[in-house]
């Protein structure tokens, strides 16, 4: 692989930590003007459909790759189980995604997919709305980091704000049973001492996990929870709190919300610090969140709030989450009309950013503070669905003094609340304003997304136009002005 694009002391990135990860070997990188595509370098996502179709590509898999499986056969029993809720059509779908495990340690995911591309060209499929996608024969393993750059999400550390202002408590506590369910696909959710009251009885924390490979047969290990880390110089991780800050938006948006966070942070890179090694879970990979999807949107859940995203190579439309929306938007979907809601990403870039960009899924950009114009860190594009104000967003997080990665030398003193700019915190006022119409109106969520965009969703809407990404006449996407 040539990348366009080298990081050197002359060239750095913006996040010395993400710097610092994609040097690590278990991954490799493809770098363009503005973006970075991140896969796993030992593993091939293949359609099974294509392989089918090809002999040429099957010989050429066999020869350099073991299989291990399907989406659906990879995850806990549960997600098996998941893989024929819905009529055969939705089973084939997820039956087509297969992963493929690299024979040689010293061979290139993105080398090799580019390679076998042609043996198996392309798989067209029409989704349930009628949109023609051509998804890839054969498709690295992306990887979705969360940190400042190179990220879903945040567009740089937190900062710390004030209590905020306001009649009552910021989150209030459920008056009742739960109106509305939603899942939020994060880095975790941490318990603060002191807590936040009312928030910490209204979310429900689980594990998410990561494919080890490793194993014969490959299983899925949980994730460990998020935590208050530090790096080895005793910096605050700037993705610490994530989950929990999306958690408090939501919680204080829709009053009637009861919340699980999945702590989706795979732990397959070890970094090597300045002066020690650091374990960083500030990934996750492609496969391990579309199970994440798999596993948890055919339950008992009305909005699915993801918080990463990730640019594939070739801007080929992701082949597992598409393969899972088959199954979650289709006729016979065990959850009908569940809303699957995801940032645009913070990368300035006008490329298409999975799932965002997937027909069914709700991608969300980011305007500035005024809800003027676009904020300066966020991706913008047709692609997407519609945007909200992600600069100066405040929320709860955690209690911490101290100095934090990525923000110099300055002591920051967070006392429960925090500012913080990014798409993904711009996403789940989407998903807060979704819940609540289900929670009040008894609307199917994706035509609650419906009421809102056509301005008949109680919440005031606008047009903003972007004109640097895109040139004259520029793309312009409705803007939610959801605040409370």
């Amino acid at each position: 692989m040539s990348p366009n694009r080298d990081f050197s002391p002359e060239n750095p990135l913006d996040s010395p930590l993400v710097e610092r990860f994609i040097k690590d070997p278990s991954v490799v990188y493809d770098a363009g003007e503005d973006n970075v595509v991140i896969a796993m370098r030992g593993d091939l996502v293949v359609s099974r459909a294509a392989r089918e179709a090809s002999p040429d590509l099957q010989q050429e898999l066999a020869a350099i790759a073991v299989p291990h499986g399907t989406i659906g056969a990879l995850g806990t029993p549960g997600a098996r189980d998941v893989a024929g809720a819905g009529g055969q059509g939705d089973a084939d779908a997820i039956a087509d995604v297969e992963l493929w495990r690299l024979i040689e340690p010293e061979r290139n995911a993105l080398d090799e997919v580019r390679r076998l591309r042609p043996k198996g060209g392309d798989v067209t499929v029409t989704t349930p709305g009628g949109h023609e996608l051509k998804l890839p024969a054969v498709a690295p393993n992306h990887v979705s980091v969360v940190s400042p750059k190179l990220a879903g999400c945040p567009a740089g550390p937190p900062l710390p704000a004030p209590h905020p202002r306001g009649d009552g408590p910021f989150v209030r506590p459920l008056s009742g049973p739960p109106g509305v369910h939603v899942v939020v696909i994060d880095t975790g959710y941490i318990a603060t001492d002191p807590p936040h009251h009312g928030l910490d009885e209204r979310v429900t924390s689980v594990p998410g996990s990561a494919l080890d490979t490793a194993s014969d047969p490959p299983q899925w290990v949980p994730d460990p929870p998020d935590a208050i880390t530090t790096d080895s110089h005793g910096r605050l991780h700037e993705i610490v709190g994530h989950g929990t800050f999306i958690a408090g938006q939501i919680a204080h948006l829709c009053d009637e919300a009861a919340i699980t966070v999945v702590g989706q942070r795979d732990q397959d890179i070890l970094i090597t610090g300045e002066t020690a090694p650091e374990q960083k879970r500030l990934f996750s990979s492609e496969v391990a969140l579309a199970h994440a999807l798999l596993e948890h949107a055919t339950a008992d859940v009305d909005v699915v709030q993801l918080g990463f995203s990730f640019p594939t190579l070739d801007d080929y439309p992701s082949l597992p989450f598409a393969r899972v929306m088959e199954l979650l938007s289709g006729p016979d979907a065990p959850r009908p009309g569940v809303a699957v809601v995801t940032p645009a990403g913070n990368e300035d870039s006008a490329h298409p950013y999975w799932p965002a960009a997937l027909p069914g899924v709700i991608g969300v950009a980011a305007t500035n503070r005024r809800g003027r114009s676009k904020a300066r860190f966020s991706n913008w594009g047709s692609w997407l669905d519609c945007c909200a104000r992600g600069e100066q967003v405040v929320s709860a997080y955690i209690h911490w003094a101290g100095r934090v990665e990525g923000d110099g030398d300055e002591i920051e003193a967070f006392e429960g609340w925090a500012r913080w700019d990014g798409t993904s915190f711009a996403a789940p006022k989407v998903s807060a304003a979704i819940a609540r119409l289900v929670a009040t109106e008894g609307l199917v969520p994706m035509e609650a997304f419906q009421r809102l965009v056509s301005g008949t969703g109680g919440v005031p809407v606008t047009q903003v136009t972007d004109v640097t990404l895109s040139g004259p006449p520029g793309v312009t996407l409705p803007q939610l002005h959801i605040r409370r």
